[in-house]
This record gives C-alpha cells, sequence and structure tokens, in this order.
C-alpha cells in the first residue's frame, strides 16, 4: 500500500533496470547561466560518452556540452519536441542508469538528456563538483534549441541536486522529480533549497528503503505547499531501481511521473493554437 499526498494516480507500465546513494551540508552558490557547447571544452583526452553503455548511448545523440565552470559534460539525447526532460544520476554510477528509461520518455513524446555530472562516467574529471551547472547546461542545452519547457529528474544524489537546481535555475523549471532524495549530499543540502522552490515537486520513495521515505517527506514539508506532492511506495528499492523494478511498487512510480510530467509539460496558452 503506498501513501500519496495531493492527487496521483496508480496505473501500471512495464520496465526493469540499475540504484543506490547518500550524503553530507549546504547548498552551492547560484552562478549565472553557462555557455552550452556541442564540442568539448577540455583538452584532456575523454572517453566517449556512454563508455559503460554503448550500445545505448550510440542509439541517441552523443554530445559534450560545456558548463560555466569550462568543463565537458558528457550527454545522450533522445526524442525531439517542445517538452523536455533531464536525467540526474545516482553517486554510485553514469547516465547509463537512466538511458533505457530515456528511451521510453522519448517513445512518450518527451525530448531526453541524460548526462554525466563533471567527475563521473565520460565528463571531465574535477575534484570541485559543479552539480548545479552540470543540470543548469543540460536545461540550458535544451531551452537553447527549441524545447522551452522541462522538468528534471533526479534518483538519489541526483535527486537533491536537481532540487537544489530547481530552487536556482531561472527561468523556472517546469517542475522536479526526486526519487529517493537524501537531504544533504557532498554539502548540499536540498531540504533547505526545498524552501525557496517556485516549481512543481513530486517527491517519491520507498518505504522500506532504510530512512528515505523519511527524508522525502522532511523535504515535501519544507516546500511550498501549493507545489509539492509526495508519494511512498511499499518497496525496498532505490533510486532509478525504484523507478524501474518490475513489481506493483515500480508501476505506481511510472504513472506518478507519467501524470506528472503530462500535467506540467503541457503547452502554455500563448502557444496554443485556438479557433
Amino acid at each position: 500500500m503506498s501513501r500519496v499526498r495531493r492527487a496521483l494516480v496508480a496505473v501500471a507500465s512495464g520496465l526493469l533496470l540499475v540504484a543506490g546513494a547518500c550524503g553530507r551540508d549546504t547548498p552551492p552558490e547560484t552562478e549565472p547561466p553557462p555557455t552550452v557547447a556541442a564540442t568539448p571544452s577540455a583538452s584532456v583526452s575523454l572517453p566517449p560518452v556512454g563508455v559503460d553503455c554503448r550500445e545505448l548511448a550510440t542509439q541517441g545523440r552523443t554530445l559534450h556540452l560545456t558548463n560555466a565552470a569550462d568543463l565537458s559534460i558528457a550527454a545522450v539525447e533522445y526524442g525531439a519536441g517542445p517538452k523536455g526532460v533531464v536525467l540526474a544520476h545516482q553517486s554510485d554510477a553514469s547516465m547509463c542508469q537512466w538511458l533505457r528509461y530515456a528511451m521510453v520518455l522519448a517513445e512518450q513524446g518527451y525530448r531526453v538528456v541524460a548526462f554525466d555530472f563533471a567527475g563521473f562516467g565520460a565528463s571531465s574529471p574535477t575534484e570541485s563538483k559543479t552539480y548545479l551547472e552540470d543540470i543548469r547546461t543540460a536545461v540550458t542545452y535544451l531551452r537553447e534549441r527549441g524545447t522551452p519547457r522541462v522538468v528534471v529528474i533526479g534518483a538519489s544524489m541526483g535527486a537533491t541536486m536537481s532540487i537544489v537546481a530547481a530552487a536556482a535555475i531561472r527561468p523556472p523549471l517546469d517542475g522536479v522529480i526526486a526519487v529517493s532524495p537524501p537531504p544533504i549530499f557532498d554539502s548540499v543540502n536540498a531540504e533547505r533549497a526545498a524552501v525557496e522552490l517556485g516549481t512543481p515537486a513530486l517527491y517519491i520513495a520507498g518505504e522500506a528503503d532504510g530512512d528515505y521515505d523519511v527524508y522525502a517527506e522532511d523535504i515535501y514539508d519544507a516546500t511550498p505547499e501549493e507545489l509539492r506532492s509526495l508519494l511512498i511506495v511499499d518497496s525496498p528499492e532505490h533510486g532509478i531501481e525504484l523507478v524501474e523494478a518490475n513489481s506493483l511498487a515500480g508501476a505506481e512510480v511510472r504513472a506518478a511521473i507519467a501524470q506528472f510530467l503530462e500535467e506540467h509539460l503541457q503547452p502554455s496558452p500563448s502557444t496554443t493554437t485556438t479557433r
């Protein structure tokens, strides 16, 4: 049995994939928007995009974007159109965790970008992480190329970073979905940032996944009331593994994500033709 706050619908949908993460203490400073390039900026030789999942990565458009710190951010793009989704990965891997689900979203009509945070996968190595700027870079890439409406979905570490990015990015995102979010990871504080959110937020966690249901509820409680939704499902699975679980809980999670995207990525009235 799941616990739901605000309206969420449970309907099934199939799939399968991967998981895990956690951390500690304060959000980064907001920086100006980055420049985005389709070529690497780093002089260091980088591995191919999707180095650990080349077969999946090459089914999309592989990219090297450049963030505000002049670091190369590896990314893969699937789909097309005005409705965008950015996928932020967990701490135990890379964009590869998201790629099968990214292709599912693309088939549903979304333009999807999955990326490697700097210091992970095929992005530039760095000791000073640029989590917020990496997400901003992927969002800017979509917005500058004909996809004005964007929701960011993050899992575990990526969920924490997505909440903080959603509170900082201007113009605001159209929504943020945080799956199994730690309140603090690598000194980035999602619970504190949630107070400043100006965009709809959906928090998801498994009730048997340690304290992550409590973490999700705490961040939910910190979020402005009119913007927040919460789904706690009966599952021990974490992050991306929860999204793609072949179970009733997994189906509930996918249905809640589908409903959120459908509600918040509709064309604005100014772009809708009437007769």
